[in-house]
C-alpha cells in the first residue's frame, strides 16, 4: 500500500471507520471522493489552527527578564518586608 495513505495513528478509531464504511456503502466511490475532498478542506483548516495556536502559545510563553530592582521598588511600594521570616509584632 501506498506509504502516503497509511493512517497517522497506529489504531484508528473505530467511529472513523464507520464513518468512511457507512459513506461508501450509501453513495459508493463518489461518496468517497466528495468525504476525501471534504476532509481535505477541513485537514487544511485545522492545521492552520493549530499553526496560529502554537504562535499564539510560543508568543506568551516568551517572558520578560525579571529585574531585582523592580521587585525591589515593587516591595518598597507595598511595603512588604522582603523577609517574611522576621516578626513585625
Amino acid at each position: 500500500m501506498d506509504p502516503r495513505l497509511q493512517p497517522q495513528t497506529p489504531e484508528v478509531d473505530p467511529m472513523v471507520t464507520t464513518a468512511v464504511m457507512n459513506v461508501r456503502d450509501r453513495f459508493g466511490a463518489e461518496g468517497l471522493r466528495d468525504l476525501m475532498a471534504v476532509a481535505q478542506l477541513e485537514l487544511r483548516n485545522v492545521e492552520a489552527a493549530e499553526r496560529r495556536l502554537a504562535a499564539l502559545a510560543e508568543s506568551a510563553s516568551v517572558a520578560e527578564p525579571v529585574d531585582a530592582a523592580d521587585t525591589q521598588a515593587w516591595l518598597a511600594y507595598r511595603e512588604v518586608d522582603p523577609d517574611p521570616g522576621g516578626d513585625r509584632r
